[in-house]
């Protein structure tokens, strides 16, 4: 007799019997993915508190560039070394390469047009620039743990960051000392400390560096470049935007939708951590046929969307409570754009496991067009209602939100069509 067809993601996430549920890797991604935004919460609100709603916009536009950065090395690095075979020698040594000249090249450029723009002073952009540099080979490192699909570990490196990064803002908020440089100076220490935990807790294995002679990077950036683009597709959408609030409405109107997107970023981020769990668990079996691949990217979708929808809806609830307590008397936090955001998080799950299903199938360059597309329908809207029609700027969300809904049902549309050959597999 046939035995009943398994989804992708049951087979990926399912334990082994006798095993505990909590130990699921995809219940590992989640609670990874929410330690990691209770880490960015906190790092923004002490930002919020010490340098009210002007300063925090100029902080969320400069760590949103930071984020831009690494999604281009983390497409490009960590995604490769999910799907390819990063035990193979040429293969690695074509990561590591990309690794060192991306993060370098990224940080620099980060770091001169925010200094060359008036954004930041020298010293403050040197300093964002170490950060940045860090931030980047944390992030490649995490990303081997997820290939591994060891996502509980993921919380002692993050803890590890985030822990040392509060810290030593707290200290220097406390003695009234904080200032953008020693801001981005602590984000470069806390994550200098995050890369020798990770460092310490993998295996030997993921420790090798290899020789450098016949790297395989035109095949690592065959695949991963693709996908750097298209991972960094959000975060320079996001990008834009935050330039097109802040030369409409001000530093301190940016601050506010800020402010509300730190208030309702656990939603946004739960969907970007199982996101990633999808991908990784959609690469370990991708001899599934398409439809039955077909209907557990759709699961996924269903219940990331709701699941941030929900959390979206409690957290907007709380702001007109809660929102001057965690933001600080100097940020208002408004219900309204809270809830925007949760509508944003809701729209990118309906798109996300189609995406990473999509990539696993070899489809990268369609879903960067498509990805593209969604961004500009989103970021072109937006332009509009700001600029011409004075729109103001807390319907930001649910305009950023008709992009990655548009962007689902387009991909999904190409999962329709048939197969492609997929790329070599790799070994967890």
């Amino acid at each position: 007799m046939r035995r009943p067809a398994t989804s992708v993601r049951d087979r990926a996430a399912a334990p082994p019997v006798g095993q505990p549920v909590w130990r699921r890797p995809a219940v590992g991604a989640g609670v990874a993915q929410l330690a990691q935004a209770a880490g960015s919460f906190g790092l923004q609100l002490v930002a919020a508190h010490a340098l009210g709603a002007s300063g925090l916009g100029v902080v969320s536009l400069c760590l949103g560039v930071m984020i831009l950065t690494t999604a281009v090395t983390s497409g490009v690095v960590g995604d490769s070394l999910t799907v390819l075979d990063r035990h193979d020698r040429r293969i690695r040594a074509g990561l590591q390469v990309w690794g060192v000249v991306l993060s370098v090249v990224g940080a620099t450029v980060s770091a001169v047009a925010l200094a060359a723009g008036g954004v930041l002073s020298v010293a403050e952009a040197t300093a964002l620039f170490l950060a940045t540099l860090a931030f980047q080979w944390e992030e490649v490192l995490r990303r081997v743990f997820m290939a591994r699909m060891r996502f509980w570990t993921l919380l002692l490196v993050d803890g590890t960051a985030v822990t040392t990064t509060i810290g030593v803002l707290g200290a220097a908020a406390a003695l009234g000392a904080l200032d953008l440089r020693l801001f981005f100076l602590a984000v470069a220490g806390g994550q200098a400390a995050g890369v020798a935990c990770a460092l310490l807790l993998l295996p030997r294995e993921e420790r090798r560096v290899a020789g450098l002679r016949g790297a395989a990077m035109r095949e690592v950036l065959s695949f991963g470049g693709w996908r750097g683009a298209q991972v960094a597709v959000t975060p320079l959408g996001l990008t834009v935007t935050r330039l097109l609030v802040l030369s409409v409405g001000g530093s301190a109107a940016l601050g506010e939708v800020e402010a509300a997107r730190i208030f309702g970023a656990p939603s946004l981020l739960l969907v970007q951590g199982l996101g990633s769990y999808l991908l990784a668990a959609f690469a370990r079996d991708r001899a599934m046929p398409l439809g039955d691949l077909r209907r557990a990217a759709a699961r996924a979708a269903t219940r990331l969307s709701v699941t941030a929808l929900v959390l979206g809806v409690l957290l907007a609830t709380s702001a007109a409570l809660v929102g001057h307590v965690v933001v600080g008397p100097r940020v208002d936090v408004h219900p309204w754009t809270v809830l925007g955001w949760a509508a944003f998080a809701a729209a990118v799950g309906t798109m996300q496991p189609f995406a990473a299903a999509a990539v696993t199938r070899g489809r990268q360059r369609e879903v960067l067009a498509l990805r593209c597309l969604d961004a500009l329908i989103g970021v072109g809207l937006l332009a509009v209602l700001l600029v011409v029609f004075a729109a103001p700027p807390s319907v930001t969300p649910y305009v950023l939100a008709a992009g990655p809904l548009a962007g689902g049902l387009l991909i999904r549309r190409l999962l329709l069509v048939g197969d492609h050959p997929t790329p070599g597999k790799a070994r967890p």
